[in-house]
């Protein structure tokens, strides 16, 4: 099966090395629906393979990748943040590092850092300026920590760039932030 934008096949993906997860398209096209191979881990996330497949075929797909044991990630391709919500919590990567590992009574930060469950009173979203945006905690204590944390040249590389597109380019905090909250059991807050 070939791949578009010179990717690897399906079965190549496959093959490679290294833990992998499977992201679909949200668009219904003529030619199909998305469906794409990431490998994930420490480094970040680094699409592998792409193709479209018709609907029947492509739900069948997904079906079979989950079954070998790929796990369904979740991104709103603008952001180049990718997430897999797992049974006990969530993990995000970018394509250079895992930027959050939140599990069991623990999240843990790029860099290292590692946060209690128990500290988390509040996850919220933000955006300061045009390019800083990300989830926050405020702890206990009322000390704020990054959680996940993405940097965006090109808005502010962009004279036009407005509130509206600022909007649109930060759904994937929402998301993310919802994610973690459920994780932690406390209130989501969009600030954005």
């Amino acid at each position: 099966m070939a791949t578009q934008n010179g990717g690897m096949t399906l079965e190549e993906a496959l093959a490679a090395p290294g833990e992998k997860v499977q992201i679909s398209g949200k668009e219904l096209r003529p030619d199909g629906r998305a469906l794409l191979i990431y490998s994930v881990g420490d480094e970040g996330a680094r699409q592998l393979a792409r193709t479209r497949l018709p609907e029947a075929e492509h739900a069948a797909k997904v079906a079979e990748l989950k079954a070998q044991g790929l796990r369904i990630a979740e991104t709103d391709f603008k952001s180049g943040v990718i997430w897999v919500r797992t049974d006990g919590g969530i993990e995000v990567y970018d394509d250079k590092k895992k930027l959050l590992d939140a599990a069991g009574d623990r999240a843990t930060l790029a860099g290292g850092k590692v946060v209690a469950r128990a500290d988390v009173a509040l996850v919220f979203s933000y955006a300061e300026g045009r390019e800083d945006r990300g989830i926050k905690a405020t702890l206990g204590s009322g000390e704020q920590v990054d959680l996940v944390h993405a940097f965006d040249l090109s808005a502010e590389e962009d004279p036009t760039y407005n509130r509206n597109q600022l909007i649109s380019d930060t759904t994937w905090c929402s998301a993310v932030g919802q994610a973690i909250a459920r994780w932690a059991g406390v209130s989501f807050e969009n600030r954005i």
